[in-house]
């Protein structure tokens, strides 16, 4: 996948940042996927900065992360709502045009400098929050069904018969890892969701204490938000084939699907289970 735009969440984080608001209420942010970005500056109590080029504008808002203060957010979009009230930084994202395609989002649920147990604890909560709500499993449509609970057969957590992965078993949501396993993780990892139309990747990005590398460390929790026209522009590299990539989109995901079924294929004879339930959602715009 292309990265569309560079998050300024991670750049925040744990060095933070002035206030973009010298006011000490709680600020609220609210805004709503493929709608005026407009309609979320008025609905918003908080000022955004707009840093617009060669028509892709981001609309930025920040807190000091090291300080206790967090924001009311509120997602809205086709999957319904989502609601956190521990909200670091946002950016709303537009790209030729006034909607907002996409969004990123950083939150600051634990402290830095905490214990590995509480940044477990809350991923784990983050997850069941999303799987309450009817988030599901996203699997890249190239890459082979593996649930979770085959992870431990892979030696290597970030490729599967010798191909990197970005939604492999260990990447499955439902995988409950023991602490030795999560600091064993990258330490930058994803979890890919979906939901009527709208794909959600939360990502985190740790930092092990030097002084209890074992036993502490410091965390970003990001959330990016995607509508489907913006996400499935993003398999597609060149400015022209992203702006036609709903008349490109079905022999690649057709080359996909082979792809796929070569894998598991492979990975059966290998003993390794396949989950044949999971089925790839489907693209609203060619129905």
């Amino acid at each position: 996948m292309i990265m569309k735009f560079a998050s300024c969440a991670f750049l925040l984080g744990i060095a933070g940042c002035e206030d973009a608001s010298m006011n000490r209420e709680k600020p609220t942010i609210s805004f709503e996927l493929d709608a005026p970005v407009e309609r979320a500056l008025g609905s918003s109590s908080v000022h955004f900065i707009k840093d617009c080029m060669l028509g892709l504008c981001m609309y930025k808002y920040s807190l000091t992360f090291s300080k206790p203060l967090r924001a009311n957010l509120e997602i809205i979009s086709s999957a319904g709502n989502l609601k956190f009230d521990d909200m670091v930084s946002a950016t709303l994202v537009t790209f030729e045009g006034d909607n907002i395609n996409s969004a990123n989002i950083t939150l600051g649920g634990i402290d830095s400098d905490a214990e590995h147990a509480n940044a477990m604890r809350y991923h784990y909560q983050l997850v069941e929050k999303l799987e309450a709500q009817g988030w599901r499993r996203f699997i890249f449509q190239n890459e082979a069904r593996v649930p979770g609970t085959e992870a431990l057969k892979f030696e290597n957590t970030h490729y599967v018969l010798d191909k990197p992965v970005g939604t492999g078993p260990w990447d499955d949501p439902a995988l409950k890892r023991t602490q030795e396993q999560w600091l064993s993780m990258r330490t930058f990892s994803s979890w890919y969701f979906q939901k009527n139309g709208v794909y959600l990747k939360l990502s985190e990005l740790r930092w092990d204490s030097e002084e209890a590398p074992e036993k502490k460390g410091s965390y970003l929790f990001t959330l990016e938000l995607e509508s489907e026209s913006e996400f499935y522009k993003g398999y597609f590299e060149g400015e022209k084939d992203r702006k036609d990539w709903k008349a490109l989109v079905p022999a690649e995901l057709k080359r996909m699907a082979q792809e796929r079924a070569q894998t598991e294929a492979r990975l059966k004879k290998m003993g390794i289970a396949i989950d044949e339930s999971y089925q790839d959602p489907p693209i609203k715009a060619l129905e």
